[in-house]
């Protein structure tokens, strides 16, 4: 099976196609018809795009699913002005409800995830959502032991980094590393994926973003993340091993608490060229 099937009377052999492969492999025939040569099939990377763009609706992708056409009318609804206020309105939570968010929210979300972009559209991404109230718990006190040996290994970098601080605050009570929250959304890939670190981060930041519109929150939850890197005990505890690394840790639930006003920022250091 060819990589592209054309619909000859649909194609009005614009070349759109050819323009937009990210890999430059769509070529256009002498009577203005897109085609990939069989030697450089192998290279496509699956995006899509050449499909995607198509205005006709003149080429299909022979190795895609079936896509979802664009509802236009929708993106009406987000302009530049509205979308800016959602980005700056955007707060780390570290105060949840005691309730937990549907199982349905929680897949609806990572769902809308999966299209954050990845490198060379390798989509490996991959993610632990914790919601057993016992495990976040045991993830926190994981962590704790973690500091606690990294206390006598390295004590520049756990006093640079408060450990005992934290520590001390744990033990009296004071979810310091999970906020008392009822799910952690971890991230992860293979450990051989050499740019998994940028995919997931990416794609949790996505996620991150993406949580207000549904009524909830998040906070990354660094001390979780370094942890579950560092100690492969912790890393067990959600039944992952060496084979991979995790690259994110969030927070998520329902805010306990709104937000009224927008603080101030830095001004964005940039260099025109």
């Amino acid at each position: 099976m060819s990589l592209l099937t054309i619909n000859n009377a649909a194609c009005k052999g614009c070349g759109i196609c050819v323009q937009a492969c990210p890999v430059s492999i769509i070529a256009m025939s002498n009577n203005k018809t897109p085609f990939v040569s069989a030697e450089k099939e192998k290279r496509c990377v699956l995006c899509g795009h050449c499909e995607s763009i198509c205005p006709d609706s003149a080429l299909k992708h022979n190795y895609l699913p079936e896509m979802t056409p664009i509802r236009r009318e929708k993106l009406k609804e987000v302009t530049s002005e509205n979308i800016a206020e959602y980005f700056r309105s955007r707060r780390s939570i570290r105060a949840f409800l005691p309730k937990k968010v549907d199982k349905e929210v929680l897949e609806e979300v990572i769902d809308i995830v999966r299209y954050a972009p990845t490198g060379v559209n390798r989509q490996m991404n991959r993610w632990v959502v914790v919601s057993d109230p016992q495990t976040i718990r045991q993830l926190g006190e994981g962590v704790i032991s973690w500091m606690k040996t990294m206390i006598q290994a390295n004590p520049e970098l756990a006093n640079r980094l408060n450990f005992v601080g934290l520590v001390t605050a744990f033990e009296r009570g004071n979810d310091v590393i999970c906020r008392n929250a009822p799910h952690l959304i971890i991230g992860y890939t293979e450990t051989a994926y050499s740019t998994g670190a940028k995919d997931n981060t990416i794609a949790a930041s996505h996620l991150e973003l993406l949580l207000p519109a549904f009524g909830l929150g998040g906070c990354w939850a660094g001390y979780l993340m370094v942890a579950l890197q560092y100690s492969p005990d912790l890393k067990k505890v959600i039944g992952l091993d060496d084979s991979y690394t995790v690259h994110s840790a969030l927070m998520v639930g329902y805010p306990k608490y709104r937000y009224f006003k927008t603080p101030q920022r830095k001004e964005a250091q940039v260099n025109w060229m």
